[in-house]
């Protein structure tokens, strides 16, 4: 058994922050950091190569400071042959995160499962192993327009886990096009934090109706892990300074959030 080259004493004191991805030296890290409630100047910052992996770090910290153990349990120790995945920085910055010290999924009520709520979709057809839903009419009587049009849901299967999946919806290169037909290219504009960044698409000619000019898109898109491994990624069109409308594209607009979720 390996020495560790670091080691920490966990106690009721600790906080665990998870800050999202962050890129360095080129390469995507899953940052989170831990510190201490008495002093925030405190702190240590991780991260891991997936959102796995630092999703287990986070929940085993948070449950090993909930214990609220004496001063010589919970010593937690890396060995050196862990320690490679890990990035460390001791800089200060701040913190655009989300405490994840609470655990949303450990509360849910067991009674409020078994209820079965009436299904607000109804199905409309099935296309290349995706069941295709459409939001169902609830029959108001509230004023109807000529660009209301009802939400569209699609729903399948894929052998793969749900890192895999994630990985894949949140890449913008090349490879994106082995199975996003529609995209033509797209950049990260900005980069707001580890959950959050500004994204612009551009849409391909050949895949629009017939005699349609160009579209693009500038996308926020923000991005969760939740306690039980969903994944939430959501996207709305906004307005950016560095990402004005360019010559020969009309600029397309999501009419309300686009949420993608899978586990």
């Amino acid at each position: 058994m390996q020495d560790p080259v670091r080691s920490a004493i966990i106690d009721s004191c600790i906080r665990v922050t998870d800050n999202g991805r962050e890129s360095v030296h080129r390469s995507d890290f899953y940052i989170f950091t831990l510190y201490n409630a008495s002093n925030h100047y405190d702190q240590l910052k991780l991260g891991a190569r997936s959102s796995e992996e630092a999703a287990r770090w986070i929940r085993c910290l948070m449950e090993s400071a909930l214990k609220s153990p004496r001063k010589d349990e919970h010593i937690v120790a890396c060995s050196h042959r862990r320690w490679q995945a890990f990035r460390l920085s001791r800089r200060k910055s701040r913190m655009h995160s989300i405490d994840w010290t609470l655990f949303s999924s450990a509360h849910n009520d067991p009674m409020a499962s078994d209820v079965i709520a009436p299904s607000p979709w109804s199905i409309f057809g099935c296309k290349n192993g995706l069941r295709l839903f459409t939001e169902a009419n609830d029959g108001g009587s509230r004023e109807k327009y000529w660009d209301d049009h009802p939400a569209i849901m699609a729903v399948g299967v894929v052998d793969v886990n749900s890192e895999g999946v994630f990985q894949t919806l949140m890449s913008l290169g090349q490879s994106r096009s082995e199975w996003d037909f529609c995209l033509h290219e797209g950049n990260v504009v900005e980069h707001l934090d580890g959950h959050t960044d500004i994204i612009h698409k551009k849409l391909r000619a050949d895949w629009l109706p017939w005699g349609m000019r160009k579209r693009d898109l500038l996308l926020r898109r923000y991005w969760r892990r939740e306690d039980d491994g969903t994944y939430v990624i959501l996207y709305h069109s906004v307005f950016h300074y560095k990402c004005h409308p360019e010559r020969g594209y009309i600029r397309a607009c999501l009419k309300s959030n686009v949420r993608c979720t899978f586990c």
